[in-house]
């Protein structure tokens, strides 16, 4: 007796797991990027020592970001389309939209995390690219001045 076919209804459960520990892999890692930066702020460290602090715990998440992607494919099967349908078939455009949907949020995952890491290294990457040393030294040399400022009106 051949075994009943999905009619497109439902996802396979073995199917529906994996995407599910995918989505529960992505909400991991947008939490842990938070707690890497909330880790430099609670610890006070700022400038671009504060900013260094945070390096290797990006290095965890941007392998984790990797192995999302991963595991997204194998949830799939390697394959974005079911072989037995159409590709404009209602359960292939599900299929698809989910799969396409997945590593949308993973590549946004991935952005916000080579943002932090360039960040880390001392880049803005704002629309002028200023390396944040050199903001920090102008903000430092402003305070310097506004203090020089103040004491010289006082004395």
């Amino acid at each position: 007796m051949a075994e009943p076919k999905c009619a497109g209804k439902r996802e396979p459960r073995e199917e529906t797991d994996a995407r599910e520990e995918c989505r529960r892999e992505m909400s991991s890692i947008q939490r842990a990027l938070q707690r890497a930066l909330q880790e430099v702020v609670d610890h006070q460290q700022i400038g671009p020592e504060g900013l260094r602090a945070t390096q290797p715990q990006l290095i965890i998440e941007l392998g984790r970001i990797q192995r999302v992607g991963e595991q997204i494919d194998e949830a799939f099967a390697g394959q974005v389309f079911l072989p037995n349908q159409g590709p404009t078939s209602p359960a292939n455009r599900r299929r698809f939209n989910t799969f396409v949907g997945f590593h949308k949020k993973r590549l946004g995952l991935l952005e916000d995390a080579m943002e932090l890491w360039a960040f880390s290294c001392g880049m803005k990457m704002d629309d002028d690219w200023v390396p944040i040393v050199i903001v920090y030294m102008d903000h430092e040399a402003a305070k310097a001045r506004a203090n020089a400022n103040r004491s010289a009106a006082k004395g």
